[in-house]
């Protein structure tokens, strides 16, 4: 079921369409692509759809996937690749990435679909590898002998044909190379390192002699002359060469093995190579190993596990009509592969996937990016976000805060914003800076608290990083957007983005930065600030030209933030909704490969509004006397909204503890003071009761419990097992209070009331 009504959505589509005739007019080029995740639809809690990486049903799901996609999305002629995904810290080999890629000239990158292979046995035989890869060398015009027979440590046996070889420029013009390659252990074989991966990720390459000078891979476009065999053949002296093209049987299937190469004149005619051998002799092949060079004149996309999803890293569209196409598509075979786009906690609320749906700014071509041409546009969208913290909070994921994937500028590090202002009063729209100068100066300022540049709300590790020329693909990655629970949302937020390049573009936003301090995450990070925030950026967007409406936006407030129960009592109306809630990273004691870092996930937060459905004083709005709150004994700090007669308010508490059941015997030691501070401070809440008094007759008015999920002693694993049980967990939360158990003793502030507008009940000095 969409989030919007037909008439919304053609408001929406119209809107996009105004932006895109504003993009045109003013030349800026924008391609935007993204990051969309997925779970599975069935599967709720197994650990591969909660938060490991890898996982047998990811893999197969991933490939049909695939396979849909390309029908779908890809022209005739592109390229299904069963490749190299990241290699992360912890992890012993890169993960798998399956793609499909198609040249941009519209020229096929693989002819012959019969022999493109798919990962199901066909019954070759290692015979059959060795033949292929003898093929292979007569065809690229290097010796036989350079193949390398790469055994497997544990049986011996032949598990691999390996062929050092690159494209290199001689003076009869560009041809390919091999080499034979001499082990530091001067062992006449060549033993794979142990493990699952492909052969070509487990090349003993460490072991390889030391060559001073290692050859250089020769630069080509897909407009330059294909490489050609040499006659006779180049050979270059012992590990010069140390990239290799691999064949090898698995699972009854011939696979080959991509090498590394950066150019992509070299990489699409080796392709050639192998696919003619394939036809030569008659049998499919699967190809593995490193994608195409992107940015050359090769679009394509990727599906790769991330903790807890399948991450699709999707092509870049150019206007709002393609975006809304390709995502469509995206949607709708996803869901036909048994994908979904919402998981659930155990307390049955519907969350995100967890896995982000990032957005991509760039251009065609590096040099085109608009973030190139004009880098001041990053300081106008870092300024606009830092100004407005709805931006960071509403759609971004489950996990907020200073150690989260996607901290603000201001959460990094204290002196962030002293930097960043006197780095962006260099940044002249009218004199864009060369990029290289703008990664200088930005690229050690654009980090989260660890120095880590890709945990950035802002990240730019693939504008035009120096220090890597292969990621200088003109990029900015905004990263604090997460996957909402409907396809026209999340076109919705990249409408979002493209309107605000469009506005910055005519109209820079350059202003110094705001101090919030601690209003930051003592307002912002509840529902009823982010709104109020909201209607300003909308406000601002209206003003810019682009008619933007805050009914578009309540699906994702209801979303982040859902309420879990409204009252109504003697002329008052109570709302409890669940409010956001920083988790911070935990100190990293054990090796966490392939899952997501350990963070503090046991304080939660509420929102409590409460509104006066009719005047119950003459009195001015700033004058009038407030109701009085109480949450488990402790007056909550009601602070005034700009609506009269409402009142708005943040708890913060204890949900759970896995320390406090094996502390408990040990608090007899201790004296009392501390005791009881400690308790405040680490103890769980099992009930979170409230009550709402008359500020003036000092009666009470009405109560209600709200129920603290906490988990099952022996059932680590408690997820939700369907929707409908996560939708009873839900409404079980809060129940009523007859009138007659409202029994707390208000207490009157003898003096101002507080600042902050959240009570913290582990602190007993908020009072």
């Amino acid at each position: 079921m969409s989030a919007y009504s037909s008439s919304q959505w053609q408001a929406i589509d119209t809107l996009g369409h105004t932006v895109d005739h504003d993009l045109n007019q003013l030349r800026v080029g924008l391609t935007m692509g993204g990051e969309p995740t997925y779970v599975s639809a069935e599967d709720l809690a197994s650990l591969q759809w909660r938060y490991q990486a890898l996982g047998k049903d990811k893999r197969r799901i991933g490939e049909q996937l695939l396979l849909r996609l390309r029908q779908e999305l890809a022209p005739e002629g592109a390229l299904v690749h069963y490749g190299v995904g990241k290699l992360y810290p912890g992890e012993l080999f890169p993960r798998w990435a399956l793609g499909c890629f198609w040249r941009e000239d519209g020229l096929p990158l693989w002819t012959h679909l019969e022999v493109m292979g798919k990962s199901t046995d066909v019954g070759q035989t290692w015979e059959g590898a060795v033949v292929f890869m003898q093929k292979l060398a007569q065809k690229l015009g290097v010796p036989r002998k350079r193949i390398i027979v790469a055994r497997d440590g544990k049986t011996w046996g032949p598990a691999a044909c390996v062929l050092p070889v690159l494209p290199v420029t001689t003076q009869a013009g560009t041809v390919w190379a091999s080499c034979a390659w001499q082990l530091a252990t001067n062992s006449q074989d060549v033993v794979l390192v142990d493990g699952d991966a492909p052969a070509g990720m487990r090349l003993p390459l460490s072991q390889l002699q030391k060559k001073q000078t290692l050859s250089t891979e020769a630069r080509g476009s897909l407009t330059d002359r294909p490489i050609l065999p040499a006659e006779p053949p180049v050979v270059l002296p012992p590990n010069s060469i140390q990239v290799a093209l691999c064949v090898e049987i698995c699972h009854g299937q011939i696979k080959v093995f991509m090498p590394p190469l950066t150019s992509v004149r070299g990489y699409v005619d080796l392709l050639f190579t192998v696919e003619e051998v394939a036809v030569t002799l008659n049998t499919s092949v699967v190809l593995e190993g490193y994608r195409p060079p992107m940015n050359q004149g090769i679009q394509g996309f990727q599906i790769v596990p991330d903790p807890g999803v399948l991450e699709i890293n999707i092509h870049p569209a150019g206007s709002w009509t393609e975006l809304v196409e390709l995502h469509t598509v995206l949607d709708q075979a996803a869901a036909d592969c048994g994908l979904a786009t919402v998981r659930y906690e155990r307390d049955g609320r519907s969350i995100d996937t967890g896995g982000g749906s990032h957005i991509t700014l760039g251009a065609p071509r590096p040099q085109n990016s608009p973030m190139v041409r004009r880098p001041d546009l990053l300081q106008s969208f870092i300024t606009y976000w830092q100004h407005h913290p709805s931006m960071s909070y509403l759609f971004a994921g489950q996990f907020v805060g200073p150690t989260s994937q996607c901290p603000r500028v201001d959460e990094a590090a204290p002196d962030s914003l002293e930097q960043l202002e006197m780095t962006f009063d260099l940044l002249n729209p009218e004199a864009p800076l060369p990029p290289e100068v703008v990664d200088h100066l930005l690229h050690h300022l654009l980090v989260d608290s660890t120095g880590n540049t890709h945990r950035a709300a802002f990240c730019i590790d693939k504008l035009h990083p120096t220090k890597n020329p292969d990621l200088q693909l003109g990029l900015l990655e905004l990263r604090g957007f997460a996957m909402p629970p409907d396809g026209q949302m999340r076109l919705l937020q990249m409408l979002l983005v493209r309107a605000f390049v469009a506005w910055f573009w005519r109209c820079p936003y350059r202003y110094s930065f705001k101090r919030w301090g601690a209003d930051l995450h003592d307002r912002f990070l509840l529902p009823h600030y982010i709104q109020a925030d909201l209607i300003t950026v909308i406000e601002d967007l209206n003003q810019a030209g682009y008619g933007f409406q805050e009914e578009w936006f309540k699906p994702f407030l209801d979303f982040r933030c859902p309420s879990y129960g409204q009252f109504q009592w003697q002329g008052y109306r109570l709302e409890l909704r669940h409010a956001l809630e920083p988790w911070p990273v935990l100190a990293n004691e054990t090796n966490t490969g392939g899952a997501s870092r350990p963070v503090d996930d046991t304080v939660e937060r509420l929102q409590i509004k409460v509104q006066q459905l009719q005047e119950m004083s003459s009195r001015p709005r700033d004058q009038a006397v407030a109701p009085i709150l109480i949450c488990n004994n402790r007056q909550v700090p009601l602070h005034c909204t700009h609506r009269s007669g409402e009142f708005v308010a943040g708890i913060r508490y204890r949900a759970r503890s896995y320390i406090w059941d094996q502390m408990v015997n040990a608090l007899d030691a201790i004296p009392g003071n501390q005791q009881q501070r400690l308790a405040y401070f680490l103890k769980p809440e099992k009930n979170l009761r409230f009550e709402l008094w008359d500020g003036v007759t000092q009666t009470p008015l009405g109560g209600f419990i709200y129920r603290v999920w906490s988990p099952v002693p022996g059932q680590p694993s408690d997820w939700p097992t369907s929707a409908l049980d996560a939708q009873r967990r839900w409404q079980d939360r809060v129940t009523s209070l007859p009138l007659y158990e409202c029994t707390a003793s208000p207490i009157v502030h003898p003096g101002p009331r507080s600042s902050l507008v959240t009570l913290d009940l582990r602190d007993p000095r908020q009072k």
